[in-house]
């Protein structure tokens, strides 16, 4: 039994799709076809799940079919049509990865099979956890390929994952845009896990056959059909039972695969080389004529199939592989009636004369491929059998599609033409064809430039790189650092306060002051704690360290922690280790409590008790008339519960142990001899509690001491911290000395002025040099709301990665920019005042199919929700992303004022 299956195609829940990709119409083309097993398609999309679960019945193992009373009526009622049966569906969805892998932003869509429709919610379920999933058919995920191979195959292990059309300059593994070199670098250890490889419309067998990396994998073909009249125009020829099982296995075997149907790769839109805008085609001799360039506008021509594919190829088009199935080279029905009659293939004329064909003759891929000639004149004319005799001999001419442009095919020159117009005076045939424009000539010198190639914007300069760059630097740890840097972190003999300015290197400063002390045996490791204000932050140094120092003995024993985490060990390490830590949503469930058995303001009482412990004030500590008494007597019923239940609060982690401290002598006289060396990084986010755990834990002289920070980016003033305890450093320690950075890795010369510009003349940070190369300006969108301003964005995202799909790339803008060096998801972030902003933005992001993760900020100035390492865009406040770079940042709701 033979069976026609067409495994890749789009519903109406999919972009650029008409509300006619149902599965009654999917159903009814796919008869009208002959295509006998058709995947579903988008069977990631919850709707789409619901609409297949509601209206297929499993008719076989894993195979399923249209319920008979959802049929629609056929056009078609021919002795060719009474034995046929309904067609057969396989459940089956295409995903699109976007990721950053080996330095360069990648574009893969993979073609998932699976064995039945509960794998496929499961499989929904698993990446509705990663992405999202119901903005688009064919989802959009930050999720490397090999990574999503893994998942697939965790979700059902009888799964077949295939990368789709292979060779398409965008969104493909092998494409010239975003592809691989092969498949072993984009799948790695998971290669041998790929069976198949599905060509594409712009390639055929014989150009995959050139490479011979290829010839271990079954090569497959199917429409990518985003309407239901293009199902079949690609295809597979099997000869199997219509079973997943067997489907499965002649797809990992070979056996019972007898071929493909094929386009003619030259009328795939990415076959040649070229620029639409220009209506340049080249070929690839042509395009390494011309330098890579447009011979119109000197712009870089997008590489079409045929160009990459001789990039990689190893033979000529005479070495055929032994176990290489068959193929057959086809044109769509409508197009060959198109030609006949001289109209459009969607004409009223074009689309009777098709379904009187079928009507006579069967499903169109039996009339291309199987009706005798004879029996194509008798019922279509002469004109139609001499057209698909000339087909299956190979007999066309093709103008090859390029740069987003189909191909056209010619079957008859005038010639032909007149003579079959004899003998079929029935068809209305013009005389003759319009001329093809000329390429023009590349000239015999060339004026053009070279081929662009351009660094990518998110590209960082390493640090240290440039004009500031100390000479000659003999110890490793320094060898990168500029000459500030190095005075920074070789300093000793008093304590340093080091004010740096942004993209400065104020972490790289610490972390390369913590690695000297410990390559020149200036300390221990168990001698060094490191203070700083997040968890990421600290994750992030320790991450650093280890990278600077990778074999160094004991390096775990650095204690680089948050000012709460110690507060923590101090606790522990006094026996108060039975205590708890109240979550966030506990405590103010708490002080609800009390606010409301107390008849005063939850957000005034909160404050109050957030107020009091920054300022080292418990309830045994107020009385009387004075004005911080106020909340005197809920203050004391919140520290009654928080005893009553054993547990501190956020701010008790440091404003305990400072009262520990303070009251033990001993206790603190062992914390200072403990940590020699203290470092403390953006010293003027310190608030009063941590101000005071520092001088307790390193009193006059404290040669060990070094912070750094800048008292310009002290933002977090609502939070308790008080920049001047920054500006009276050299009071409370009348030896340290100041150092100042100036020169900025992070902010490109149009930044730094602008930001320079908003500053009074004499701040610090008027003096930044910028060492960061990039001349791009900012640039300000002006937008009519909240909901204008988040389209304004998805839309430049999409500009900034290239295009998230096809439809993207219609635009000129956005193809252009996709040949300078793209962005990845993560690469970018959008920042906003208050939380509240976040919503509407990720609504809109999720709207536009765009991967993105919002923060959820806890207490003090962490936040959770964001995995910076994910292929997403970051949705923080301003707050949230203090100390953290991103190439690309949009800031929303600006104004004057702010």
């Amino acid at each position: 039994m033979e069976i026609i299956a067409d495994l890749h195609i789009h519903s109406h829940y999919s972009r650029a799709t008409g509300k006619t990709a149902d599965l009654e119409h999917l159903d009814l083309w796919a008869a009208y076809k002959g295509v006998t097993l058709l995947g579903t398609g988008d069977c990631t999309h919850p709707g789409w799940l619901e609409e297949m679960a509601a209206k297929l019945v499993p008719i076989a193992d894993g195979v399923y079919q249209l319920r008979p009373e959802l049929a629609l009526p056929r056009r078609v009622s021919g002795p060719a049509w009474v034995s046929l049966s309904s067609p057969r569906l396989v459940i089956s969805g295409e995903i699109s990865s976007i990721y950053k892998k080996q330095g360069r932003t990648r574009k893969v869509h993979t073609l998932v099979v699976l064995p039945s429709l509960e794998a496929a919610q499961r499989l929904s379920a698993r990446l509705g956890r990663l992405g999202n999933v119901t903005s688009d058919g064919r989802p959009i995920l930050g999720l490397d390929a090999k990574h999503l191979l893994e998942l697939v195959l965790e979700v059902d292990h009888q799964a077949l994952v295939i990368p789709a059309h292979v060779w398409t300059p965008w969104f493909s593994v092998f494409g010239s845009k975003s592809g691989f070199d092969s498949l072993e670098e984009c799948y790695e250890d998971l290669t041998d896990q790929i069976f198949a490889l599905e060509t594409g419309l712009s390639s055929d067998p014989p150009m995959n056959w050139r490479w011979s990396a290829l010839d271990r994998y079954l090569l497959v073909s199917n429409s990518d059909a985003h309407s239901p009249a293009k199902i079949g125009r690609e295809a597979n020829i099997l000869t199997v039972p219509p079973t997943y099982p067997a489907l499965a296995q002649a797809l990992k075997t070979g056996q019972g695969f007898a071929g493909t149907i094929e386009f003619f790769p030259e009328e795939g839109k990415y076959h040649l080389d070229g620029h639409r805008k220009c209506g340049q085609r080249l070929d690839p001799a042509q395009t390494q004529q011309w330098q890579g360039l447009c011979p119109v506008c000197q712009k870089p021509v997008t590489l079409g199939v045929l160009h990459r594919v001789l990039e990689l190829a190893d033979r000529d088009l005479s070495q055929r592989p032994t176990a290489a199935p068959s193929f057959e080279s086809l044109i769509p029905l409508p197009e060959i009636l198109a030609e006949i009659y001289q109209v459009n293939s969607g004409s009223k004329k074009v689309q009777e004369a098709y379904f009187r064909v079928l009507d006579g003759l069967g499903p169109e891929l039996a009339v291309l491929r199987e009706v005798s000639e004879v029996e194509l004149a008798r019922q279509g004319g002469p004109l139609l059998a001499a057209a698909i005799a000339k087909i299956r001999r190979r007999e066309v001419h093709i103008e090859a599609g390029y740069d987003g442009e189909y191909g056209t095919i010619r079957l008859f020159n005038p010639g032909e033409r007149q003579e079959l117009s004899r003998q079929a005076a029935f068809w209305e045939i013009p005389a003759d064809y319009p001329a093809a424009s000329a390429l023009p000539s590349p000239p015999e010198v060339l004026n053009a430039p070279p081929p662009l190639s351009p660094q990518p914007l998110n590209v960082a300069v390493p640090l240290g790189a440039g004009d500031g760059v100390a000479p000659g630097a003999a110890n490793p740890i320094l060898a990168s650092l500029n000459s500030g840097q190095q005075a920074a972190v070789t300093h000793t003999g008093s304590p340093l306060l080091v004010q740096a300015g942004p993209g400065t290197g104020k972490t790289r400063a610490l972390t390369h002051r913590i690695a000297y002390l410990l390559h020149n045996s200036q300390a221990r490791p168990d001698q060094i704690l490191g203070l700083t204000f997040t968890r990421q932050a600290a994750a992030e140094m320790r991450t650093r360290l280890s990278t600077l120092l990778p074999n160094y003995p004991h390096l775990e024993q650095v204690a680089i922690k948050t000012f709460h985490a110690l507060g923590v060990q101090i606790l522990q390490e006094c026996g108060y280790g039975e205590r708890q830590v109240l979550s966030e949503a506990d405590r103010r469930h708490l002080v609800g409590q009390i606010a409301k058995r107390h008849d005063c303001s939850l957000k005034a009482l909160d404050q109050a008790i957030i107020d009091y412990k920054q300022q080292l004030i418990y309830p045994e500590d107020l009385g009387g008339p004075q004005p911080e008494a106020g909340y005197l007597a809920p203050y004391r019923a919140y520290e009654q519960a928080l005893v009553e239940n054993g547990c501190w609060d956020f701010e008790d982690l440091v404003a305990r142990p400072v009262r520990l401290l303070q009251s033990q002598p001993k206790l603190q006289r062992r914390y200072q001899n403990r940590y020699l060396h203290l470092l403390v990084d953006e010293y003027q986010d310190v608030n009063q509690a941590q101000y005071t755990l520092l001088r307790l834990l390193a009193p006059e002289p404290a040669p060990g001491l070094f912070v750094i920070g800048d008292p310009n980016q002290a933002i977090y003033g609502f939070r308790g911290a008080q920049p001047q305890y920054f500006r009276r450093f050299t009071q409370d320690w009348p030896q340290a000395r100041l150092l100042t950075l100036t020169e900025t890795y992070r902010l490109p010369l149009p930044i730094l002025t602008a930001a320079q510009q908003l500053m009074a003349p004499t701040a610090s940070g008027s003096d930044l040099v910028s060492r960061r190369p990039g001349n791009l300006p900012l640039v300000l969108l002006e937008a009519g709301s909240e909901t204008s301003e988040a389209r304004q964005i998805a839309r430049q995202i999409d500009s900034l990665v290239g295009g998230t799909s096809h439809l993207a790339l219609e635009n000129e803008q956005i193809r252009q920019a996709e040949t300078q060096g793209l962005a990845s998801f993560r690469d970018i972030a959008i920042l906003y005042r208050v939380h509240a902003l976040g919503v509407v933005l990720e609504q809109q992001l999720q709207a536009a199919g765009i991967p993105c993760q919002q923060a959820q900020e806890t207490v003090g100035p962490e936040f959770t929700g964001v995995d910076f390492q994910a292929e997403k865009v970051s949705l923080l406040t301003l707050h949230a992303a203090k100390g953290l770079e991103f190439p690309y940042i949009f800031i929303v709701e600006p104004s004057d004022s702010v």
